[in-house]
């Protein structure tokens, strides 16, 4: 069954109702499936887990409130594998099977400690043992909308959301049945897990109380963090007195709805967000939340030759768009986690979320204000991580990101100097792994090039001369970070080829352009020996090599091509990620999505545009795209248009913005934003030598 059979008549142009009704919700839920490697990718290494970790639950684009079928499943609480940190991840449910249904999950997450999953709902027949959990059949996702039957529960329901609330509504097999609330569940299943404890979340403490018959509120504490919550059942027959913080109540029809409102300031704001869900009911709620879905798509609208590919698309772009969360009006959480995300899922929040782009970058100006720094890692806990052992000073590239898009004015320059300042008193790199020197020195040419946009010159040229401690990071013999320090995944040459600031200079220290070059074509594998290469052991670890958006410390390696003049290089690896590594359906991300920075890659890459966070500029690489039209943030509009003529020709031959034809395949931020046309025109062939960046 199509779950979005009434979306057309909520849009107002075909453009909005293709984006919404190409939404494939199970995208990235399972384990990768691809298509084998070809030519150099062949050799490129699967370090991490081969999972989307993505889950296909009600959401609302960047809403604080999921609701999503629970089987306990790593990590989102949903689906039918355990933990993976490498390989393909193991399979603990030969089918999926639901113990009902619960409220917020990650976006792929990985090795975190905090899985949420609070208010479990499990809906059943009068007298069903649901210690067991359902088998399940006619499960259907849709933007803003999920349903599933609990074949042995004899129960089905619909789920919708707004950023603040939940409604569910309920069918029973018999006419009749109960639904039983549990506040103290959350995380994942221990008992197939493994035991697991230092990865299992836990409610350390919960109040429920029953205000009248059909109402509950009171709160649970997760991570030292309250959830307040209001619980409404307007239409239980009955209901049992609260028990070890679970609710059970009765219904003597099917189609019977309960809402439920969060908050993270106090129990009557939850009521108050349960109420008003109460009294719009389930049809426009969902109404609400699929033209929430439209409006966010409306500013991405893409053309393909092949369908399957518009379904990619819009796929990743839907997971693109769900953290971080609103969790209080203005306010935004969970950037799970910033050394994921920054690099392609921010940049494209910050240019295409027309909504939220310039209250996140406002609510990190806050957050950091009121913390006195900018966590790494922002979940809603107690206390959210500043710098850990994955990267530093991450906040400075990303509110940079925002200034370059014109999110931030001058007036709000004063505050964006006193978050740099903050960020830079405190990163300790001293007990850290050498990339983070890079982190650093690549903040320090971030935060100059916002101090030149506000013309303040001092803070520019005292940050670009401490920028120049990239140069103390690596080793002159070998042209490489050290063999043998520290990394966070990956080893020296996954952080090596990193693009950055100094990047001329850091090729000399490499011996020079063709050196770098053939640097390049060992860690890309290039001129590999495949000739024992089945697809058998395709998806090995081959550690030293590139990882194809496996993972994401070296997203952004096939750019340091252009610094020896082979943009030529960085397409093909774009047209071999995108047609070897990503596929379809559940098994359709190459690794984790974390927080939407996998998928993210992947959007701007079909669109011909790549950025480099941190930095005033964006690539002009390999389209799919056969038309799109980009509506910026700051309210201009770009169209983007690909001949090609056939879908072998993944090189731009020629390349025109606003008729005129560009000499270097980049653009700073501010042209690209400023709109008008660009025009791609693709051979097969590719162009020799490109223009080298002298910018950076």
């Amino acid at each position: 069954m199509k779950s979005w059979i009434a979306v057309a008549s909520l849009l107002n142009s075909g453009w909005c109702f293709a984006g919404v009704d190409a939404v494939d919700p199970f995208f990235g839920t399972g384990g990768t499936t691809s298509a084998p490697s070809e030519g150099m990718a062949r050799g490129w290494n699967w370090e991490k887990a081969q999972t989307g970790n993505t889950h296909p639950g009600a959401v609302m684009p960047f809403g604080w409130v999921s609701a999503c079928g629970y089987s306990g499943g790593y990590s989102s609480g949903y689906g039918r594998f355990g933990c993976s940190g490498s390989g393909s991840p193991p399979e603990v449910l030969k089918e999926l099977k639901l113990f009902g249904f619960t409220h917020f999950h990650h976006n792929g997450a990985g090795w975190i400690g905090s899985f949420m999953n609070y208010c479990l709902f499990t809906p059943c027949a009068a007298g069903i043992d649901t210690s067991r959990a359902s088998s399940v059949r006619n499960e259907t996702a849709a933007p803003g909308y999920y349903a599933a039957e609990l074949v042995d529960y004899g129960a089905a329901f619909e789920l919708t959301a707004d950023r603040f609330a939940a409604c569910h509504r309920y069918r029973f097999v018999k006419g009749e049945g109960q639904v039983r609330v549990d506040f103290t569940a959350a995380g994942f299943l221990r008992d197939i897990f493994g035991g697991r404890p230092t990865y299992c979340e836990s409610v350390t403490d919960f109040v429920v109380t029953q205000s009248v018959e059909g109402a509950w509120s009171g709160y649970i504490v997760a991570n030292n963090r309250p959830r307040y919550f209001g619980l409404l059942s307007p239409n239980a027959a009955s209901s049992e007195a609260v028990k070890d913080g679970v609710v059970s109540f009765a219904f003597r029809a099917s189609g019977a709805l309960t809402t439920i409102g969060f908050s993270d300031v106090s129990v009557g704001e939850a009521v108050a967000h349960a109420r008003a869900a109460a009294d719009k009911g389930f049809g426009a709620m969902r109404k609400d939340a699929t033209a929430a879905w439209a409006d966010a798509f409306g500013g991405v609208k893409a053309e393909f030759a092949e369908a399957a590919d518009k379904v990619r698309f819009y796929s990743a772009l839907y997971h693109s768009f769900q953290k971080p969360v609103e969790y209080r009006p203005g306010r935004f959480a969970e950037f799970s986690t910033t050394w994921d995300i920054y690099r392609a899922q921010l940049p494209l929040v910050f240019s295409f979320a027309t909504r939220v782009a310039r209250p996140i970058a406002l609510s990190m100006l806050k957050t950091s204000e009121e913390l006195g720094y900018f966590p790494n890692n922002y979940p809603l806990c107690e206390r959210p991580s500043h710098n850990d052992g994955q990267a530093t000073a991450l906040g400075v590239y990303v509110l940079s990101d925002a200034c370059f898009r014109g999110l931030l004015t001058q007036s709000e320059y004063p505050r964006v100097k006193a978050f740099f300042d903050r960020e830079f008193s405190d990163a300790d790199i001293s007990r850290r792994s050498v990339s983070h020197v890079l982190d650093v020195a690549g903040a320090y040419r971030a935060a100059a090039f916002v101090a030149e946009r506000f013309g303040d010159g001092e803070s520019a040229k005292k940050w670009k001369t401490s920028a120049e401690m990239w140069r103390q990071a690596y080793d002159a013999e070998t042209g490489l970070l050290p063999k043998g320090a520290t990394y966070y995944e990956g080893d020296e040459r996954n952080y090596s080829f990193r693009p950055h600031v100094g990047m001329n200079d850091r090729v000399a220290l490499a011996s020079g352009a063709a050196k770098f070059e053939a640097m390049l074509n060992d860690f890309f594998a290039v001129e590999g020996d495949f000739s024992g290469w089945t697809p058998a052991k395709d998806r090995c670890a081959r550690p030293g090599h590139f990882e194809g958006l496996n993972n994401e410390c070296d997203m952004n390696t096939p750019l340091a091509w252009f610094w020896v003049g082979r943009a030529d290089r960085v397409c093909k690896v774009h047209d071999l990620v995108r047609r070897c590594r990503f596929s379809d359906g559940p098994g359709a991300l190459p690794g984790n999505n974390d927080g939407g920075g996998t998928s993210a890659w992947y959007v701007w890459s079909c669109l011909g545009l790549y950025p480099l966070s941190g930095t005033p500029y964006v690539f002009l690489v390999s389209p799919t795209v056969e038309r799109a039209q980009i509506s910026f943030a700051g309210g201009n509009t770009l169209t983007v248009e690909v001949c090609r003529k056939n879908p072998r020709a993944i090189y731009p031959s020629e390349i025109r913005f606003n008729g005129k034809r560009l000499v270097e395949p980049w653009l700073t931020v501010g042209e690209l934003h400023l709109g008008g046309r660009l025009t791609f025109k693709m051979s097969e062939k590719p162009l020799v030598r490109s223009p080298v960046p002298t910018w950076l």
